[in-house]
């Protein structure tokens, strides 16, 4: 038995919690993962999972087990790193997931430089759309916007947003532009769910000191804020997204940014979270590094037009929070218990 390979397969199927994601992250077959972590059992003369229609537990021999085993393995793939061959680039199968407006509008568009960079790493591209998510999802890594989530995972921010309203050409047309926030509750707005889970239906706005929070009303609510895009250049209504996932249909004359003198100040950050045992993973670090790179130059081409983010958002109180609408968690909050 490749004791080391086995304590490998072990803690990876501990963190994903079935035999199959851990086989897939490591691009073996099932039964090769599954044979070495039963004779790893043998060899110790203790069940380390207990086997269950849901997925895999770890027993409480398997709880010792991986808090012992997996700062062991963590160390000796470090130590390998560091005296193995200088510039042997990455290979196999990394599966990243992708809140929908900043995977398609950011991501997704320059992942052929990714894959030209690295010709022997393939690509499983997910939707993921909520921070409860990430642990279920059988992901590598994942790219989202809102506030990044405070424990169990490792965060590295990609960048600062700016909240923009923005609508079709022929919808401010037909239904005229807002002077000042207060005019958006005459308008049809188009709702979408934060990676927190809850439905932004109350949008707040800055300017020299006066604040104006709008509750404003639409029919059209999606958990994707592509589709809520799509139906916005479609004429459908009035978006209120990050200026960087809204930079390409802005760019293209499909949206239309109103109220850019007003400063939102609620707007959520672009991050990449994975878990800690993916610290060392070559396949991670260099995505990660290619993820900064993309979101750098993202940020020096925002339109001088459209303003800058300052600098990070705290979390907001209702962020993780609401369920449900913003604007009634707020209004709950107000009227006490």
């Amino acid at each position: 038995m490749d004791k080391m390979r086995a304590i490998q397969y072990f803690n990876r199927a501990a963190e994903l919690g079935t035999f199959a994601a851990a086989a897939r992250s490591f691009d073996v077959s099932t039964p090769a993962v599954t044979q070495l972590v039963a004779a790893l059992e043998r060899a110790l003369g203790t069940l380390l999972f207990h086997r269950t229609g849901q997925g895999l537990v770890l027993t409480a021999d398997g709880e010792r087990y991986y808090e012992v085993s997996r700062p062991v393995i963590a160390d000796f793939l470090e130590v390998e790193s560091r005296l193995g061959p200088k510039g042997v680039k990455p290979r196999g199968t990394l599966t990243i997931g992708l809140r929908s407006g900043v995977g398609q509008n950011c991501v997704v568009p320059r992942l052929a430089q990714f894959l030209e960079r690295f010709p022997d790493v393939d690509l499983v591209a997910r939707p993921v759309e909520t921070l409860e998510e990430i642990g279920a999802q059988d992901v590598d890594l994942v790219v989202m916007t809102g506030w990044p989530p405070q424990k169990d995972f490792v965060v590295r921010s990609l960048a600062q947003s700016r909240n923009l309203v923005c609508a079709a050409p022929q919808y401010w047309l037909r239904e005229g532009k807002p002077d000042q926030p207060e005019d958006l509750r005459k308008h049809r707005c188009l709702f979408f769910r934060s990676s927190g889970g809850t439905i932004l239906d109350r949008w707040s706005f800055e300017r020299r000191g006066e604040i104006q929070t709008v509750d404003v009303s639409g029919r059209l609510m999606s958990d994707s804020l592509t589709w809520i895009l799509e139906a916005a250049c479609a004429g459908a209504g009035v978006v209120h997204a990050s200026d960087l996932v809204l930079m390409r249909p802005i760019t293209a004359g499909l949206l239309v940014p109103v109220l850019t003198d007003w400063e939102p100040p609620d707007s959520p950050s672009h991050f990449v979270v994975y878990r800690p045992a993916q610290r060392r993973s070559k396949l991670v670090r260099a995505f990660v590094d290619f993820l900064v790179e993309v979101f750098a130059e993202l940020d020096a081409q925002r339109p001088a037009v459209l303003g800058h983010p300052a600098a990070r958002v705290p979390r907001p109180e209702w962020y993780g929070h609401a369920r449900g609408r913003q604007s009634a968690y707020t209004a709950r909050k107000r009227s006490g218990p």
